[in-house]
């Protein structure tokens, strides 16, 4: 019992630093909690017998972490509600964590690159867009509908795909990202450069997402409703993809990543998991650009142009090639810093880039490396124990 306090200990403090970290106004404030958090950080890692007894606690009450971190999760709108704007922006690294599990699936679990993030989520976001302004669906409908287009106009893209590989997949996926943003800026029914505006709202039992919620006698921004519908997205597509990856369909996916010739003779269908992934992958970009497009209510070309796709992309480096946690971690850590130092203009993208460039050269696996693969279900996995597996 004293190590689940232990982990739920841990747990309210990282908590209570991001918190404060995001609601620091006054440089002082926030350089004292980034402080704190880079001592905790130094003296974690220095000291390794307190390091080893926290993942020890960590690894041998996983149910208890995880369901600490749900508490916290779920808390989090309660703690930002003086500030929608951060609740709007924790919602956007959700919606990031549903994307890159998707694009993570693509090229950290099968090696098929795709440089085109931005555009899969841009057809979802679009669609949604067309449907219910153009042609006057329920969003719902459209919502649900995006994705799919997603996995269609992929499928087709799949065909050129089979025919290169390495440098040259990558830039027939870039290509397609630049074409689909030429596109959507010059056809006319897409809205060209203005893009799609007033789109409708999610409605769950005719309630509106854009209503304030009040729960628990507090009075929520209505970010709130969009925060936990993408928090129950996130962890849904998190949940579904770590089942595919401890399956079977996940080992064969990883043979073909790491030696397609030996996936051959061993009669697995390279092209057929090749396209598994890239659809179920896209379905999940496409579902985060389709929710992204009911949230904020408007889409236009410069939402899904290739730099995002860089974003999405940074994220998998970050976190980890194949982790499925460190998709959550990255997200987690990609999306907000830039937008906390967003009072340093143009130079928190430098600092942004210099991040990306000194992971690839000191944690080239990333914070959160994938670990080595069990088989089966019947223990927990794998991809979630820290440090590459460490037992």
């Amino acid at each position: 019992m004293s190590r689940v306090l232990a982990v739920w200990a841990v747990e309210l403090v990282l908590f209570a630093l991001v918190v404060a970290a995001l609601l620091a106004e006054r440089p002082l404030a926030l350089g004292t909690t980034i402080g704190a958090i880079a001592a905790l950080a130094v003296l974690a890692r220095t000291s390794s017998r307190l390091w080893d007894w926290v993942t020890a606690a960590f690894r041998a009450h996983r149910a208890a972490a995880l369901a600490g971190a749900a508490v916290l999760a779920l808390a989090l709108p309660f703690f930002l509600r003086a500030s929608p704007y951060w609740t709007f922006v924790a919602t956007l690294a959700l919606v990031y964590v549903t994307i890159g599990q998707g694009l993570n699936l693509q090229i950290g679990t099968t090696g098929v690159i795709n440089l085109a993030g931005a555009a899969f989520a841009g057809l979802g976001g679009y669609t949604v867009g067309l449907l219910t302004v153009r042609l006057g669906v329920t969003p719902w409908l459209a919502f649900l509908t995006g994705p799919l287009v997603a996995v269609v106009v992929g499928a087709l893209l799949f065909v050129p795909i089979l025919k290169v590989r390495g440098h040259y997949l990558a830039l027939v996926t870039i290509a397609f990202g630049f074409i689909f943003n030429i596109l959507m800026n010059n056809l006319e029914f897409t809205g060209g450069p203005q893009g799609i505006k007033n789109i409708p709202t999610l409605r769950l039992f005719g309630y509106a997402f854009t209503t304030a919620p009040e729960l628990v006698g507090m009075k929520l921004p209505y970010h709130a409703n969009f925060y936990f519908a993408a928090l129950a997205m996130a962890a849904l597509v998190t949940w579904l993809t770590w089942r595919l990856y401890n399956s079977w369909i996940g080992l064969t996916l990883n043979t073909v990543r790491d030696d397609e010739i030996a996936a051959k003779c061993s009669g697995v269908s390279v092209v057929r998991y090749k396209l598994l992934a890239f659809s179920i992958g896209n379905f999940s970009i496409g579902l985060g650009g389709a929710f992204y497009a009911v949230m904020v209510g408007f889409v236009s070309p410069p939402d899904f142009d290739f730099g995002y796709s860089l974003v999405m992309v940074s994220i998998i480096i970050l976190g980890g090639l194949d982790s499925i946690p460190g998709i959550v971690l990255g997200a987690s850590l990609l999306i907000p810093l830039p937008e906390r130092f967003r009072f340093l203009h143009e130079y928190r993208l430098l600092l942004y880039g210099a991040a990306i460039v000194l992971m690839l050269i000191f944690r080239p696996r990333g914070l959160w490396p994938a670990a080595v693969r069990r088989y089966g279900l019947r223990e927990p996995a794998a991809s979630f124990a820290p440090e590459g597996g460490r037992r």
